[in-house]
């Protein structure tokens, strides 16, 4: 690049020079042939008087001065246009980069707020069944019961306890047992009404927060789960019941006292010889 500069810079000396030749010649022709000098051609061109001489000198070196001055300001503006065309080039460079770190972030976000979601999920929902589990029951019954008393939706607690199922467990194995699991919770996920809400709080135990307006309605419905299950041919055994223990809310009731009647309704149902419902 200096190599260049310095050669820009002869060419430009050069250039002023070459001017200053033919200004020297001009000058001796409009001497000789315009006014009509006696003296010889080469005479006015190389030999001039010491005034016309001091005068083409200053000529000469103001034409230097206006040739330099000229190169100097095209080379200044040349590289202006260069920085900036530099720094265009930057900022480009600069708005790529930006761009892919945005892309990462924006991709980290989405799989960070997928990693969210999942154990959100993870933290609601069984493992097994994937059923809400037994935490999601108490959050959802402690709103529920809160609403209650305000609403009067008819707020009943359902529970389901598989007949026998440590027999199936013994005899098919526990992975029978886990499939039977999660066959009966389809079961009763693709069969319960719009406004349930469907658990698995314990090994075999589900539970269903539902509305009933009154203990016949809320038998009905129980009623429509037993038999659902009693007639479902499972894929793995050959036959499966349940005994329901169900009951509704009543003024100042708790999540305890509630449950504590649906739970004692249950222990009646399998006391009296299971596959069956007892309201509590």
């Amino acid at each position: 690049m200096k190599s260049l500069s310095r050669q820009a810079s002869y060419g430009e000396v050069l250039l002023g020079l070459t001017g200053a030749l033919l200004f020297w010649i001009l000058d001796a022709v409009i001497k000789k042939f315009l006014i009509g000098c006696e003296l010889p051609f080469l005479t006015i061109l190389f030999a001039p008087g010491l005034m016309e001489f001091a005068t083409r000198l200053l000529a000469t070196a103001l034409l230097l001065l206006l040739v330099l001055a000229a190169a100097w300001l095209i080379r200044r503006k040349e590289d202006s246009l260069a920085q900036l065309e530099h720094g265009r080039f930057l900022l480009e460079e600069m708005a790529i980069e930006l761009g892919h770190k945005n892309e990462k972030l924006s991709a980290e976000i989405t799989r960070r707020k997928a990693i969210e979601e999942r154990l959100a999920t993870l933290a609601d929902t069984d493992e097994l069944t994937g059923i809400y589990n037994r935490r999601k029951f108490d959050e959802l019954l402690g709103i529920e019961l809160r609403q209650e008393p305000r609403y009067q939706r008819g707020l009943s607690l359902m529970m389901l306890d598989i007949d026998h199922f440590k027999e199936i467990n013994d005899r098919y194995g526990h992975a029978v047992g886990d499939e039977v699991l999660k066959e009966l919770a389809y079961l009763v996920e693709d069969i319960r009404r719009e406004a349930d809400t469907f658990f698995r709080v314990g090994g075999e135990e589900f539970c269903l927060i539902t509305f009933a307006s009154n203990g016949a309605n809320l038998e009905t419905a129980c009623e429509k789960i037993r038999k659902a299950i009693s007639a479902h041919a499972f894929e793995t055994i050959e036959h499966l019941t349940v005994s329901v223990g169900a009951t509704q809310f009543k003024p100042g009731d708790s999540r305890e006292t509630l449950c504590k009647r649906t739970d004692d309704a249950l222990y009646k149902a399998k006391q009296s010889g299971r596959d069956r419902v007892v309201i509590g």
